[in-house]
């Protein structure tokens, strides 16, 4: 599992009204409708070949979900705290379906390597809508 932590300069209200948006329009586009949805844990949608299970949503605190199909098994967290600059946001995942003792060291130091560079970009891309979401 790898984790980063960052601090920004907007809100764990802002950013969970940016991350409520995304998830309502996918939830909505997956069941192929426009009912009104409540975000909740164990909510479960498909989309695509992916299926989708959020295991913890507590807004303005943490939302963590798992993604799987058969090629991946992806479990994501981003966990929220107000600061006194911001928020401070707490993203980890897991790749599960990785198993590092049929690697080799250098391979799995390689992964991790990615692994962890993949996160700090998904954290900043997540960031930079939120802000640009605030612009609107």
């Amino acid at each position: 599992m790898i984790t980063i932590i960052k601090e920004f300069n907007f809100t764990a209200n802002d950013f969970f009204n940016y991350l409520d948006k995304q998830l309502i329009y996918s939830i909505k586009k997956s069941r192929n409708n426009d009912m009104p949805v409540k975000l909740v844990s164990g909510i479960r949608y498909q989309q695509d070949d992916i299926e989708t299970v959020i295991t913890t949503y507590k807004r303005g605190e943490a939302y963590e979900a798992s993604f799987k199909n058969s090629r991946m098994d992806v479990f994501i967290s981003y966990h929220t705290q107000d600061t006194e600059n911001g928020v401070k946001i707490t993203f980890s995942e897991e790749i599960k379906n990785y198993d590092p003792a049929s690697h080799g060291k250098f391979n799995n130091w390689l992964y991790n390597v990615q692994l962890k560079h993949g996160a700090k970009k998904e954290l900043k891309q997540m960031a930079d809508n939120v802000k640009e979401s605030l612009l609107v």
